[in-house]
């Protein structure tokens, strides 16, 4: 902070201080309306995470089951190769990951995806899969029911 900033600056006054004076509220129902506002912020937390999760069963529910449902680990070890590229980012792995998903299947870009060991890849594909025109694309594609 500059010199001429702080010549500016007031003094606080002990009166400053006394917020019950100042805002007409007792300190107990200061409190108590700290506790409420936080009570229900914690709830439309929880009830958007609760959403989102049931959102993403529902959308692996609709998946069709593929005949062989244990894709040759090769090909999952080759198509991880092709989806990470050290020079690119996040995006470009999660664009990759979604246009492999519609090519071969949500199941095995999920496989992919987890073989990539990336925690970030997969939480932001993740999240593009919950998506309205990806989910509308997929179906469309009769790869998700």
């Amino acid at each position: 902070m500059s010199e001429e900033t702080k010549k500016n600056l007031e003094p606080i006054e002990d009166g400053d201080l006394n917020l019950e004076k100042k805002f007409g509220v007792a300190g107990s129902e200061l409190e108590e309306s700290k506790e409420r506002i936080n009570l229900e912020n914690s709830v439309v937390k929880e009830v958007s995470s609760a959403e989102k999760d049931n959102t993403y069963l529902q959308m692996l529910s609709k998946i069709k089951t593929q005949s062989n449902d244990n894709k040759n680990e090769e090909e999952i070890r080759s198509d991880a190769e092709k989806v990470y590229d050290a020079q690119s980012d996040a995006e470009s792995h999660v664009k990759k990951m979604v246009d492999l998903a519609m090519n071969k299947g949500v199941v095995h870009a999920v496989k992919v995806a987890r073989h990539l060991e990336d925690n970030y890849v997969l939480d932001m594909f993740h999240d593009q899969l919950l998506t309205d025109e990806l989910h509308s694309a997929l179906t469309e594609k009769g790869l998700i029911k």
